[in-house]
């Protein structure tokens, strides 16, 4: 009599063997996106690169749509960066939290806000917040897509977590069928000669940043990682169509309100969006 147990079936093996290999390379993906945009991030000048004080149209739109979810109410601000949106979000808001993973952006906000109530810490663990903590939830500048997709749906349920019921969720994200998206640096042209040598630097600096994260491109079916202009394609970003995001939102509870592109147009149905390099949506928790 044989004893032990009886062989497990090659398909089982197989079947376990390509499911590991999907995890490796899923973990392998992550952690590298993780290092290539913390190298930028956590730079202890990168606060400089951030100057910009107004709203995008885009963010203007939705923000006097919905402001009555964001008067007198509890308010979380992701991915601060250097303060741009406290002036527009917190005189209106009753309580405000700020948030950003960028040590050199906190202590920004600190120095310009010493009363602000700022975290240094990463938008996939918002355990610093119990659950229901805030009725509007505000995530600008394509803040989610410095994450991987993993990554990007853990965070999803962490800003639902700490959501109230009925409470909003505004954030933007690159979109994928933008007709510039995955493509490589351009080398733009001035009459200005010294301004000329200050482009044709940023080129090739793009063009040395491209090539060497081409190995971290991903192109798949229900989303896509590309090195964009960001920071002269020094960056690894998500991107994602309206359809998937609205899949996304839907399996994490949420129900998508409205979709505006950069130029602050409504998008509905098949409206062409190939022209908006970025769009922002508007959720509300179920």
């Amino acid at each position: 009599m044989r004893c032990g147990a009886p062989p497990i079936p090659g398909a089982i093996v197989q079947s376990v063997q390509r499911s590991a290999g999907r995890a490796d390379r899923a973990g392998n993906e992550r952690a590298a996106q993780d290092a290539v945009n913390r190298d930028v991030y956590h730079a202890p000048e990168i606060d400089r690169s951030y100057k910009r004080t107004t709203l995008s149209t885009a963010e203007t739109v939705v923000l006097l749509k919905h402001q009555p979810s964001i008067a007198g109410r509890a308010v979380l601000d992701i991915g601060v960066g250097t303060g741009r949106t406290i002036a527009f979000l917190k005189p209106l808001a009753r309580r405000y939290a700020c948030l950003d993973y960028s040590p050199a952006m906190v202590q920004r906000v600190r120095r310009d806000h010493p009363d602000l109530d700022v975290h240094l810490t990463d938008m996939r663990d918002l355990s610093p917040w119990r659950d229901e903590s805030f009725d509007f939830v505000f995530a600008a500048n394509n803040v989610l897509d410095a994450v991987g997709h993993e990554d990007r749906l853990r965070t999803i349920g962490e800003i639902r977590r700490v959501l109230m019921p009925e409470g909003l969720f505004v954030f933007s994200s690159h979109n994928r069928r933008f007709r510039l998206a995955g493509h490589g640096p351009r080398l733009e042209y001035s009459r200005n000669p010294v301004t000329q040598l200050s482009l044709a630097l940023q080129y090739l600096r793009s063009l040395v940043n491209h090539r060497r994260l081409l190995a971290n491109r991903r192109d798949g079916s229900d989303y896509a990682l590309f090195a964009d202009p960001g920071h002269d394609f020094g960056l690894i970003h998500y991107y994602v169509d309206r359809s998937r995001q609205a899949a996304q939102l839907d399996a994490h509870g949420f129900q998508l309100l409205d979709v505006v592109d950069m130029a602050g147009r409504e998008l509905t149905g098949d409206d062409d969006d190939a022209d908006s390099a970025s769009l922002m949506y508007v959720a509300r928790r179920r």
